[in-house]
């Protein structure tokens, strides 16, 4: 005798199993997930504005490192709010379905189905019961949760470690060398705490049980094997990690969601460069970049936001001048400009920047400015510009660089079109095209 789908004769399981609210601390699930997305959702702009702020006074290896410490800390944060977002999408789901069981605790009434008898019986056999979707939805949404967490905390502690070790090699080598001394040598650092502990773990995994547990190579493994206990006795992700990938291995599909987490992850926060013109673009016949025929709101002060940093090209305080003068700002860019000055302006300047951060006498700070002037020559209306140059430190940004104030008497009404050289690369060979100039029109 078939049993019985009548909704009164079938009893309600709400409650009843260990992974329904009253054993689970699922409110405080809820409570730190939402938190967590709501506070870290603002974290990567501030990570932009931070790089934005301090890639302009950086200059060879020291740029790369804090390029990639940006975007390795942009592609956690994604990661980690992807979890999050993920465990109250799916704690949303298991509330509803107890919700739904509350109200109708014989679940789906089969016979009041359109279906015809065949498909209603294979509509059966795999449409699991509502206590089924409450079990499973809420032991995933607590792998989630702990997924989620365990990321988090196994970031922090890789930035904090990388960051450590960046210290000690700017204390110690950094004193002595440039920046790419000091990259080189963090570098190794690292490959010296890493290095040892893979191969002592692939030596224990190949031929631990053939060792002889008093031999030297065994001591040197359990050496090894101690030092990293020691050290990650402070990573308190380390357990959560452990109990989930031992769960987990053999799982494909879990494994595969996970890594499709920190995939999307890197891949988010890396847009910008990997789509520079937009994720999606419907302009067809509209150029990303005009050029000449262009009016670019970087270029102008006055269009940007109070909080946007942009180095990488000159600029002048507006599209429409209503001022005497117009002002010129030419950005100093370590990465080429240190270069460049030292190679082609050799004379009259310190012989390693670097080292020397000013030139030590007027002269030599009237030769930075005219070395500079030469790199990037400026024309207005197809007639270079004498106006002379002064450093100048754009207020709010801190940006450095040089400033020429160009008078606007004269100038006819309407249009007037400014011309600035591209900055060359260091390493461009003698003889190379040079690239197009950067085209400012302003109007009076």
């Amino acid at each position: 005798m078939p049993p019985s789908t009548d909704p009164q004769d079938v009893p309600s399981t709400l409650g009843q199993t260990p992974h329904e609210p009253r054993v689970r601390p699922w409110e405080l699930e809820l409570l730190i997930s939402g938190a967590l997305v709501f506070g870290m959702m603002q974290l990567p702009g501030r990570v932009d504005a931070w790089f934005d702020r301090v890639a302009p006074a950086l200059g060879g290896n020291m740029w790369s490192f804090s390029f990639l410490a940006a975007l390795y800390v942009k592609m956690a944060l994604y990661a980690v709010i992807v979890g999050f977002v993920l465990h109250l999408a799916i704690r949303a789901y298991w509330v509803g379905v107890i919700g739904l069981e509350a109200v109708f605790p014989g679940g789906i009434v089969w016979e009041k189905t359109r279906a015809g008898p065949i498909m209603r019986e294979v509509q059966r056999r795999s449409t699991p019961p509502l206590q089924a979707l409450i079990d499973g939805a809420d032991r995933l949404a607590s792998l989630v949760f702990a997924c989620g967490l365990m990321l988090g905390m196994l970031f922090c502690f890789t930035i904090v470690l990388v960051a450590v070790i960046s210290g000690i090699a700017a204390l110690t080598v950094g004193r002595f060398t440039s920046s790419v001394g000091t990259g080189v040598a963090m570098e190794v650092f690292l490959f010296l705490l890493v290095a040892p502990l893979m191969v002592a773990t692939l030596v224990d995994r190949r031929w631990g049980d053939r060792l002889d547990p008093a031999g030297r190579t065994a001591r040197a493994v359990r050496a090894m094997g101690r030092g990293s206990a020691a050290v990650m006795r402070y990573a308190i992700f380390q357990p959560l990690l452990l109990t989930i990938v031992t769960n987990l291995r053999g799982q494909k599909r879990a494994m595969v969601l996970f890594v499709a987490l920190m995939v999307g992850g890197m891949l988010f926060a890396g847009r910008d460069q990997l789509f520079p013109g937009g994720m999606a673009d419907g302009y067809t016949y509209l150029p990303g970049d005009a050029g000449r025929l262009a009016v670019a709101p970087r270029f102008y002060e006055d269009k940007r936001g109070d909080d946007e940093v942009v180095a990488d090209v000159p600029s002048i305080q507006s599209d429409m001048v209503r001022d005497p003068y117009v002002r010129l700002f030419i950005p100093y860019r370590p990465r080429r400009h240190n270069e460049l000055l030292a190679s082609r302006c050799g004379r009259g300047l310190p012989a390693h920047p670097a080292a020397v951060p000013h030139p030590a006498t007027e002269a030599g700070e009237e030769a930075v400015l005219r070395c500079m002037a030469a790199l990037q020559p400026v024309t207005l209306n197809g007639r270079p510009v004498t106006a002379p140059f002064r450093f100048y430190t754009q207020p709010g940004t801190g940006v450095r660089g040089i400033a020429a104030y160009i008078p606007v008497a004269g100038l006819p009404r309407g249009e007037n079109v400014l011309r600035v050289g591209a900055l060359a690369r260091p390493d461009t060979p003698p003889g190379t095209k040079p690239a197009p100039p950067f085209v400012i029109p302003f109007w009076l």
